[in-house]
C-alpha cells in the first residue's frame, strides 16, 4: 500500500542522519503530511483566532483528512475502534441525548444552533482519536517545538506592541469575521455574549503580574492561554538542545505569568516534581508519582476550599479587599459551595443545566460552572455522565501507558495536568481537547517509529 503520512524518501534521509532544520528554519519538503498539517495549524492560530472559527477547528480538520484520503486512496482507513474511542462516543451520545431529552420533558426551546455546535464539540474529538489510532500517527517531537516556538515568538511580539508600546489600554473588542457573517453577537462585547465572538486579547481591567494586564492572545480566555503555554514548558524541557529548550521554557513561563491564572501557576512546579521523579526511570519513581497524583486530586476533590486557600495564600490579589473580579477565588468558592451542596438533589442523572448565579448581575456566576469535576460532570451529568466520562479517561491513560514507546514526558503532562485541575477549571473550549489530541501524537526523534503504512 502507499505510504499515508511519510514521503517516500524520509525514512532514508532519517537514516542519514540529515538535519530537520536549515539554520532556524524547519525543512518542510522532509516532513510528513501529518507533521505539516500540525506544524502549519499550529503556527497559524492567530489565523484561526481572528477568523472566529476555533469552534469548528477539529471539525474542518477532520472533513480535510478525509477528503484527502478518499481523493487518493479511495477509502477512509478507520479500524475497529478501541476502547477509548467506544467509551466517549458513549459519553457523547449520552450527553448530547440526555439534553435533547431535558430541554424536550422541561418544555424548553429547542436551539437547533445550540445543539449542532453541541455535536460538533465532542464527535469530531472522537473521530480525531479513532483515525489517530487505526493508522498510528506520529509527529516528531522537533516539529511540534519549532512551530510552538514559533507560537510563543508571535505571541510576545504582540505583547511587546500591545503592553510595552501602546499601553494595553482599554479597547471596544471588535467582533470576528464569522461571528458577523452569522449574527452571533451584536454590539459592544459585554460578559455573557460570547467570548469566541470577539477579539479580545488582553483584558485592561485585569492585572496579571506587576502592573500588566491580563493576557489570552489568541485563546480566547487566559485559563486555556495558561493550559497552551505550560504545555509547551514541558514540551521544551525534552528538547536535546539546551539553548532551545531554555530559551522556549523561559518564554513559556513568561507568557503564563501573564495569563494571571494562579491554578496553572501552581500546578507547573507539581508538573516539574513528577517529571523529576519519573525521570528516576525506576518503578518507585513511578509509584510515588501515581501517589502524588492520588493525594493532590483526592484532597482537591474532596475538600475544594482547600485548593481555593492554598490559591489565596500564594498568590494574594492585587485588587483592594471587597474588590475581585467575577471569576475571583471569593467568587468561586460560592460556586464551588453551592454546587456541592446542590449535587445531591439529583445524583445520578443531574442537573442538565447551571443552577442560579451566586454574584447578582453576573450570569456568568452560575452553580454547576467553573469546574470540570464539580460542574460539568457530577452537576450537569451526575453519577451516570461521570461514570461514562471516568471510562473514557481512565481508558485513554491505559492506552497512553500501552504506547509509551518512545513517547517524552511532555505527551503525559496534558493528561497529568487536566486530572489535576479538574475541579477548579473547565474545559469547555475545543482548542484545550485539541491540546490532548496533539500530547497523543508526539514521539521522540530517537524512537524509530515515524514509519507508518496502512495494512
Amino acid at each position: 500500500m502507499k505510504n499515508l503520512v511519510l514521503p517516500s524518501d524520509l525514512s532514508k534521509i532519517l537514516r542519514n542522519n540529515e538535519p530537520l532544520f536549515n539554520n532556524l528554519l524547519i525543512r518542510w519538503q522532509i516532513l510528513s503530511i501529518a507533521e505539516k498539517l500540525v506544524c502549519a495549524n499550529i503556527v497559524l492560530i492567530p489565523v484561526w483566532w481572528v477568523l472566529g472559527l476555533y469552534r469548528y477547528m477539529p471539525t474542518l480538520l477532520l472533513l480535510g483528512i478525509f477528503c484527502y484520503e478518499k481523493r487518493n486512496y479511495g477509502q477512509i482507513h478507520l479500524k475497529r475502534p478501541q476502547i477509548t474511542v467506544i467509551a466517549l462516543l458513549i459519553f457523547t451520545t449520552y450527553r448530547e441525548l440526555g439534553s435533547l431529552f431535558y430541554d424536550l420533558i422541561n418544555s424548553e426551546p429547542i436551539s437547533i444552533t445550540a445543539f449542532v455546535r453541541s455535536l460538533l464539540f465532542w464527535y469530531p474529538i472522537a473521530f480525531l482519536l479513532w483515525y489517530i489510532q487505526s493508522n498510528k500517527i506520529k509527529i516528531r517531537l522537533e516539529v511540534v517545538a519549532w512551530a510552538c516556538s514559533v507560537l510563543v515568538i508571535q505571541m510576545l511580539a504582540f505583547w511587546v506592541v500591545g503592553q510595552l508600546i501602546l499601553g494595553a489600554g482599554s479597547y471596544t473588542p471588535p467582533r470576528t469575521p464569522f461571528s458577523s457573517l452569522l449574527g452571533n453577537a451584536e454590539g459592544n462585547y459585554e460578559p455573557g455574549k460570547g467570548l469566541a465572538n470577539y477579539l479580545i486579547p488582553y483584558r485592561p481591567g485585569d492585572v496579571s503580574i506587576g502592573k500588566f494586564a491580563r493576557w489570552s492572545f489568541f485563546f480566547i480566555i487566559p485559563e486555556l492561554l495558561a493550559l497552551v503555554v505550560a504545555f509547551i514548558a514541558t514540551l521544551a524541557l525534552d528538547l536535546k538542545n539546551r539553548l532551545w529548550s531554555i530559551l522556549l521554557f523561559g518564554g513559556s513561563v513568561f507568557l503564563l505569568l501573564l495569563s494571571g491564572t494562579r491554578s496553572v501557576w501552581l500546578t507547573l512546579p507539581i508538573m516539574l516534581s513528577l517529571r523529576y521523579l519519573i525521570m528516576l526511570g525506576t518503578k518507585r519513581g513511578w509509584y510515588l508519582s501515581f501517589a502524588l497524583i492520588a493525594v493532590i486530586s483526592f484532597t482537591t476533590l474532596s475538600f475544594p476550599p482547600i485548593t481555593n486557600f492554598l490559591i489565596n495564600t500564594a498568590y494574594e490579589k492585587s485588587e483592594e479587599t471587597g474588590k475581585y473580579r467575577a471569576d475571583s477565588t471569593k467568587v468561586r468558592s460560592d460556586i464551588y459551595r453551592e454546587t456541592i451542596e446542590r449535587i445531591p438533589d439529583n445524583l445520578y442523572l443531574g442537573h442538565w443545566k447551571p443552577g442560579p448565579t451566586v454574584l447578582p448581575g453576573f450570569e456568568l456566576g452560575r452553580v454547576g460552572t467553573h469546574s470540570f469535576i464539580l460542574g460539568t460532570l457530577l452537576y450537569h451529568l451526575g453519577l451516570v455522565g461521570t461514570t461514562l466520562f471516568l471510562s473514557f479517561w481512565i481508558s485513554l491513560f491505559a492506552w497512553v501507558f500501552q504506547t509509551s514507546k518512545g513517547r517524552p514526558w511532555c505527551s503525559y503532562s496534558v493528561l497529568i495536568m487536566y486530572t489535576l485541575l479538574c475541579v477548579v477549571m473547565e474545559y469547555g473550549e475545543l482548542l484545550a481537547w485539541m491540546l490532548v489530541i496533539l500530547s497523543l501524537i508526539i514521539r521522540s526523534r530517537e524512537s524509530k517509529i515515524l514509519t507508518q503504512n496502512h495494512k
